[in-house]
């Protein structure tokens, strides 16, 4: 998943969060503070991993906002 990202050299994650969803908890959220080289929150990351029931096929995508609430990556794979 941080291949998908745009950080700066030093800035590092940090997990939040993590929440499963639906009937049998086929959707996994995680949440991560985007952190600098000196601790500062710069922004966010939002990762959910979706395995479908029908088929089992896995949909994965991450958002990235940076401090002030801007999109800077939304991708799905």
């Amino acid at each position: 998943m941080e291949d998908k990202l745009k950080l700066n050299t030093g800035d590092t994650l940090k997990q939040t969060n993590h929440r499963s969803k639906g009937t049998m908890g086929q959707t996994d959220i995680w949440s991560y503070d985007v952190l600098d080289s000196n601790q500062n929150k710069v922004g966010s990351v939002v990762h959910t991993d979706h395995t479908s029931l029908n088929g089992f096929q896995r949909t994965q995508s991450v958002e990235q906002r940076d401090v002030n609430g801007k999109i800077i990556v939304d991708i799905s794979w």
